[in-house]
């Protein structure tokens, strides 16, 4: 029998500044650099997109992720969130699978 486990995602705020200042730049560096010193996990991805009114970058990690970026989610204070909408996400970096994990409710 499976165990199951909540799918626990993580969102990073940037504001339009830090966007525009490099920020998403230095944090898609540190997440490809997890990636592959992990060998590429199965599900572990990184999302992105802006708010409606333009003022914040929302990037989302899969629950995939968190386990192997525990030091980058304290340096930006991620919020654990629910899965996003996965509707206006662009995947910034990652395996393209852990867009199952949108319409999953637990892992096996």
């Amino acid at each position: 029998m499976a165990t199951t486990k909540p799918q626990t995602w993580h969102r990073i705020a940037l504001t339009r500044h830090e966007y525009e200042s490099g920020e998403i730049g230095v944090l898609f560096g540190s997440f490809r650099a997890a990636y592959i010193a992990k060998n590429g996990p199965a599900g572990m991805a990184m999302f992105g997109h802006w708010t409606e009114d333009g003022e914040r970058y929302f990037v989302y990690l899969s629950p995939a992720a968190g386990r192997y970026i525990v030091p980058l989610l304290m340096a930006y204070s991620a919020h654990p969130t629910d899965a996003p909408d996965p509707a206006g996400l662009t995947l910034l970096y990652g395996d393209e699978t852990s867009r199952s994990a949108f319409m999953a409710g637990f892992e096996a």
